[in-house]
């Protein structure tokens, strides 16, 4: 089984290196450190004496949903050593930013056997933690072949994954066994790992991690919300192509009866930070790109676009209406907790597969507006402008959702605490300094 997978994980690489080479001509992709990928790590994320906890989070997502995991790690664990991987260039950025308490970041490496094999014999780690859905054959193969704990932590399996999966059950399931614990965010995700085939007595249902990101205020941050600060704002976070038009327009709306109001556009990609620039100067208002504010000071503007990483989530606090995209193309939606830390009236459009469960408890708790389609969204954002009483009260049942949920980050401790207590043998090895 592990040759044949290597195989096929070999074909696809060639198969896939005519598009890996355009995106990394064409927008940068992959380039940033590629030697990392093949094994060759930084120095700072060398093993030594002592545990090391190695954890993957691919993206900014994920790295999000870790942050308050590893204030628990060093708060618990203060003699361990954390080391971080990511698979994109903007997860990494922001696990430099905000994943403080890490002696280093590096990216995921690809899962052939002797890349994985240079990869643990640099890191030397004692425990691995897989953010959310990351499922490779040969770094659990061999992490289970050399007695290094493996949890699955925050793990969802969207609507649109789940019937993938299901294809290939029958080889997914020897893959699950080699977790030690799966920690799902839901009842559901718990159910759907059961029939994938996943071992009974490693499933528990822990919550997201998600509920328990703290909000912050990155460097920064202070003098641009101090731009936003007295005026009518509408937040278009994290949009995708196909979003940022209606959002533009919708703003055009609202300047006619809102003449003082402002849009901060925050694209999901920076690859497309310059087209949404574009975009926003063919209105004729005025253009400010966040980075253009720390060389010039704070001119005059109607449209923000965030033209940075880490920023999003505490700008939420400057905001009257927050638009979440990727729901208004078929994109499966981006997180809506991060307005909600702020008691912010949310609006997301019909395409919200990849926060299913948590979009549910917010429009149980009548604490989010889904609409169908542009033109509803458009009126929608709209009519929150108007009404004021509507506002407060969708922002307040949306950080009373986020509230009851707290919690995933203590219970998902205690669920590596348990593994951290079987694998007592592999941790002494690495504090006494054992090379595997």
């Amino acid at each position: 089984m592990p040759f044949l997978y290597s195989l096929l994980a070999a074909c696809a690489l060639v198969a896939l290196a005519p598009w890996l080479a355009w995106q990394a001509l064409r927008h940068g992709k992959y380039r940033h450190r590629w030697r990392e990928r093949f094994g060759t790590l930084p120095p700072d994320v060398a093993g030594a004496a002592g545990p090391t906890l190695w954890l993957h989070a691919v993206s900014v997502g994920e790295v999000l949903s870790a942050v308050p995991l590893v204030a628990a790690l060093r708060r618990d664990h203060p003699d361990w050593r954390i080391v971080v991987s990511t698979t994109t260039r903007t997860g990494r950025e922001m696990a430099r930013a905000r994943l403080t308490g890490a002696a280093g970041v590096f990216y995921f490496p690809l899962d052939f056997a002797w890349i994985v094999r240079r990869v643990l014999r640099h890191v030397r780690p004692s425990l691995l933690i897989v953010v959310e859905t990351e499922i490779w054959p040969n770094v659990l193969r061999l992490c289970r072949d050399q007695g290094i704990g493996v949890l699955l932590v925050n793990a969802r399996i969207s609507d649109r994954s789940y019937p993938r999966y299901r294809w290939v059950r029958g080889l997914l399931a020897p893959v699950l066994a080699r977790f030690d614990r799966l920690c799902a965010q839901s009842q559901t995700t718990a159910d759907r790992l059961l029939a994938l085939g996943a071992p009974a007595d490693r499933v528990v249902v822990t919550g997201s991690l998600k509920y328990d990101v703290p909000a912050d205020l990155p460097p920064g941050v202070a003098a641009v919300a101090a731009c936003l600060e007295g005026v009518p704002v509408l937040l278009a976070a994290s949009t995708l192509k196909g979003e940022d038009e209606i959002l533009i327009e919708t703003f055009r709306q609202l300047r006619i009866s809102l003449p003082e109001a402002r849009l901060v556009l925050a694209p999901r990609h920076p690859e497309r930070f310059d087209s949404v620039t574009l975009l926003a100067e063919r209105t004729g208002l005025r253009v400010v790109r966040r980075t253009a504010l720390e060389a010039t000071g704070a001119p005059p503007f109607d449209i923000l676009v965030l033209d940075t990483i880490g920023e999003l989530a505490a700008l939420c606090a400057q905001a009257t209406v927050v638009f979440v995209g990727g729901s208004l193309v078929p994109a499966g939606g981006h997180n809506i907790l991060e307005p909600a830390r702020y008691a912010r009236p949310i609006v997301v459009g019909p395409s919200m597969s990849n926060f299913a469960e948590i979009a549910g408890a917010f429009l149980d708790a009548g604490a989010l507006v889904q609409v169908s389609d542009p033109d509803a969204a458009r009126r929608e954002l709209l009519a929150l402008f108007a009404d004021p009483a509507r506002r407060q009260r969708l922002g307040d049942a949306a950080r009373g959702v986020l509230d009851r949920h707290r919690g995933a980050v203590e219970r998902t401790m205690r669920e590596i605490a348990d593994v951290m207590q079987v694998r007592s043998g592999a941790l002494r090895s690495a504090d006494a300094g054992v090379t595997r």
